[in-house]
């Protein structure tokens, strides 16, 4: 578990029924509202989740490249969602980051230790 100003940072301690993304920020919109969370998950059509549901974590991370990304978790069909925000992220040309560890893996390949980034709570 990973805690950064006494809050834990999502997806640093894997549960069974919920899964954590990283996804990058275009800086076109917010992530928030009609924002990119709300193009992230409606962006492949028809839906591939078959249950369950998508949230924002109110996370920023800051990449030592200086790169934004945004945090978001999903449960029910994990799978389903999983594929609905990789794609969809694809579709996007954003790339998307999973904690595992004391590292971020991103979807590019680049892999950062946590402790080299900056985390904010919002």
């Amino acid at each position: 578990m990973i805690i950064v100003d006494e809050r834990e940072i999502p997806g640093s301690t894997p549960v069974e029924w919920r899964e954590y993304r990283y996804i990058s920020d275009d800086g076109h919109d917010n992530f928030l509202g009609n924002g990119l969370f709300n193009k992230l998950t409606s962006q492949i059509e028809p839906p591939v989740p078959t249950s369950g549901g998508a949230i924002t974590e109110n996370c920023k991370l800051w990449l030592p490249s200086g790169e934004l990304l945004h945090a978001l978790s999903y449960k029910g069909d994990i799978d389903g969602w999983r594929k609905q925000i990789e794609l969809g992220a694809k579709k996007l040309g954003l790339f998307t980051g999973k904690i595992v560890g004391d590292s971020i893996f991103l979807s590019d390949e680049r892999c950062y230790q946590l402790s080299d980034c900056q985390i904010e709570f919002y």
